[in-house]
């Protein structure tokens, strides 16, 4: 005899349906969180390949390319040695990029309309200002005010405190300038 709750043995359950619809909502599923994903993991990839770094560079980390780069738009002049670096750009360095070398400082970014270069020699500048952030996604802002009054302003990294090691490098080669 066979227990109460068993069903009769000629009972048999249906046969299970492989249902295809199940794996049709899977893959759409899967396209629909995935794809997406993935597409923004390769635009991810794609800047930090050849995008500037986040942080300021010193002169001897600068790559080529940008070097060449800062040649070719006129802002690097033959000899010229590179002391700090910057570029706030996602992956062109020509929207914007700042640096401070034994000759200048040199501002440049595409925002500035007809004439993007701002090359500043030390002796006409008057006073140097940051506003340090502190915060990572935010840049720090550096002032240059210049001998006729004119404000030169321009964005740094803070990372690594590299933004106020850009700001020291121009103090110091205002200081030997004075000095001459």
């Amino acid at each position: 005899m066979q227990p109460y709750d068993a069903p009769p043995a000629w009972h048999q359950p249906p046969p299970r349906r492989s249902s295809k619809m199940g794996i049709w909502i899977a893959l759409a599923v899967g396209l629909c969180c995935v794809l997406p994903c993935g597409s923004g993991l390769a635009w991810v990839m794609y800047i930090g390949a050849v995008g500037p770094d986040t942080s300021v560079y010193t002169g001897n980390q600068v790559p080529k390319r940008y070097v060449e780069t800062m040649k070719t738009v006129g802002a690097l002049e033959p000899g010229e040695n590179i002391l700090y670096f910057y570029s706030d750009a996602m992956t062109d360095i020509r929207d914007g990029f700042y640096f401070v070398s034994d000759r200048k400082v040199a501002v440049y970014t595409s925002e500035s309309g007809d004439e993007p270069l701002t090359a500043i020699k030390f002796d006409v500048i008057d006073d140097v200002d940051i506003s340090r952030s502190d915060t990572f996604p935010e840049d720090s802002e550096v002032t240059l005010t210049l001998k006729g009054g004119d404000e030169v302003s321009f964005p740094l990294s803070q990372e690594n405190d590299k933004d106020q090691k850009f700001v020291d490098a121009i103090k110091a080669r205002m200081a030997s300038q004075q000095g001459q």
